[in-house]
């Protein structure tokens, strides 16, 4: 299912999702098992929130990992931090809970604006180095995972 995208840049009042600890979320897809961790949330003095994450891939024998820093999205205006806030629809048009955009080394992901972390998304666009390495080799856009809680 192909989500539309609006951007909606809004103003970082500290309302991005924040979280404690170091949540684990895991999914399956075909003989694939997809985990991500997420850990040492943070937010620098101008208030951009940032954390690490551990991608990892499980099938048979195969083991696969993506490690990282991940930073929000953002733009400085006025010497100010807006944080890049979307508003997904899904298929039928229906708007969605608004999440914030993070980039790592290797990975895009969506987490909520607010709200609990009930559906984090990651994306990579796998260069040939790492596909060949990986358990799921995704497709020519890449790998995508929806990760539910």
């Amino acid at each position: 299912m192909k989500t539309t995208l609006f951007c909606a840049i809004l103003l970082s009042t500290g309302l991005a999702r924040a979280f404690d600890g170091a949540p684990t979320f895991t999914t399956k897809t075909g003989h694939v098992e997809h985990t991500l961790a997420l850990s040492h949330w943070q937010v620098d003095a101008r208030g951009v929130p940032s954390f690490d994450y551990v991608y990892k891939q499980h099938a048979g024998t195969c083991r696969f990992q993506l490690t990282g820093h991940a930073v929000a999205v953002y733009d400085e205006v006025n010497g100010k931090v807006e944080l890049a806030v979307f508003n997904p629809q899904d298929a039928s048009g229906r708007e969605l809970p608004p999440v914030v955009g993070y980039e790592g080394d290797d990975v895009a992901l969506t987490l909520p604006y607010k709200g609990p972390l009930q559906k984090i998304s990651l994306r990579s666009p796998m260069p040939s180095a790492l596909r060949t390495q990986a358990c799921a080799k995704g497709d020519d856009e890449g790998l995508t995972v929806d990760f539910h809680k």
